[in-house]
């Protein structure tokens, strides 16, 4: 390949992402207060690891997390670097630890200035907050390289504020997001839907955007839910025979719409339910709580962190899982779903509806009530037959249209046509 700094190499991209999924934390735990696990660490990483079997040689700088490596080298031509400065630390019930986005973004300041290496392109990954998106429109200008953006969340679309702090920021957020697509080769979205109304608040044509949805190796997760793994979960966690098992795998926040779990779980209490709980977040003691206050401490299993590695055998133990989110850019968590024929009840909010192809691939609630999800529970569970074609058509829809390998050749191919003199 030859590139605008001459010669024969692979692309030099720099990626920047606060989040990251460290699988060298899979032993341990998951350090919450600094980043509470979510869809996005697995998509940023199973990206990063699919990319470098292409011709790319990336270096990723993501929070500095208590227990993993600062830098970890998956190749020649791969590196993470975790990078933190230290800030005053500011608390908050709905995002844990504020101060880290910054602290991360003055990590990845300092690393530069220490450095001084220019890429041939800057990849950032936003997520419904303000620093990366600044932090990226500000870096394409210093360092004069292309800039792309990828929208895991749109502040402009999909994001709702989560307290009155959230709402006061959201003309300047809003603001930020729009210079940083005006300022990017390319912004990339999960799914087409976001697109006009982006288009329409950042004055860039079609042609600015391209759409990568998140994505997953359906064969290789799969096979991680052996009939013993399952087992072992079942037994782990003691779920009930005789009872269905309704699961909910994600962080435990706001967003995430923990509060109407309990809420359907009360409205399905004469049924012969068992509800687990797969996930951690700044909001888990409130959930506890909540589940004791309810009554409802011998119908729900609250597990905690687990390692993705560990998320299909959870998954498989599952009749059926829940997607109730307040908003939603995508859900990865249903890729993960339907890559292991789990059944999916949701709400179509954001992207959801996108993914499920408004109803084939799981059964889609006509409103965000508990009554409506108990009553599409109550309907799911009792149609055997739905539950097995869904989850068919699912699997095959995973394969056909999230494929990891197939999106990270599509990658690195939008990398290529946005550097200079690299085939743009």
């Amino acid at each position: 390949m030859t590139n605008s700094n001459g010669g024969n190499r692979p692309l030099r991209v720099l990626r920047l992402t606060p989040h990251y999924y460290w699988p060298q934390l899979a032993k341990t735990s998951w350090p919450v207060k600094f980043d509470a696990i979510g869809g996005m660490q697995s998509q940023i990483t199973r990206l990063t690891q699919a990319l470098d079997a292409e011709d790319v040689e990336q270096t990723v700088l993501t929070l500095r997390l208590p227990g993993a490596p600062r830098r970890w080298r998956i190749s020649d031509r791969t590196e993470i670097l975790g990078v933190r400065v230290p800030v005053l630390p500011l608390r908050s019930r709905i995002r844990g630890m504020v101060d880290l986005n910054l602290s991360w973004a003055l990590g990845v300041l300092h690393h530069l200035l220490r450095t001084r290496r220019r890429p041939d392109l800057l990849h950032v990954h936003c997520s419904g907050v303000i620093i990366p998106p600044l932090l990226g429109w500000f870096l394409c200008r210093l360092l004069r390289v292309p800039l792309v953006l990828t929208v895991h969340c749109s502040i402009i679309v999909t994001y709702h504020p989560m307290n009155t702090l959230d709402r006061l920021l959201q003309p300047f957020a809003r603001w930020v997001e729009e210079r940083a697509m005006r300022a990017a080769a390319r912004t990339i979205t999960l799914t087409p839907r976001t697109i006009p109304l982006l288009m329409k608040r950042s004055g860039r044509t079609e042609d600015a955007f391209a759409v990568l949805p998140d994505v997953i190796d359906a064969d290789g997760f799969a096979a991680r839910a052996t009939p013993e793994a399952v087992e072992a979960v079942r037994r782990r966690w003691d779920l009930p025979p005789g009872r269905a098992t309704i699961g909910y795998v994600g962080r435990l926040a706001r967003e995430k719409g923990w509060p109407i779990i309990l809420d359907i779980a009360e409205e399905l209490r004469d049924e012969p339910l068992h509800w687990l709980i797969c996930g951690d977040g700044n909001e888990r003691d409130l959930f506890e709580q909540d589940i004791a206050r309810r009554g409802l401490t011998d119908r729900v299993t609250v597990t905690g962190y687990v390692p993705n590695e560990d998320i299909p055998a959870v998954m498989k133990a599952m009749d059926l899982l829940l997607v109730a989110p307040i908003h939603e850019e995508f859900g990865s968590v249903m890729l993960e779903a339907m890559a292991v024929k789990l059944p999916i009840i949701a709400v179509g909010v954001g992207g959801v509806a996108n993914v499920l192809e408004n109803g084939a691939l799981g059964w889609l609630v006509p409103e965000r009530t508990p009554e409506a999800f108990a009553e599409g529970i109550r309907k799911a569970m009792s149609d055997a037959e739905w539950r097995t074609t869904a989850a068919e058509r699912a699997v095959k829809a995973v394969r056909a249209h999230y494929d990891l390998d197939t999106v990270a050749s599509r990658t690195a191919e939008l990398y290529r046509a946005v550097v200079p003199g690299d085939g743009g």
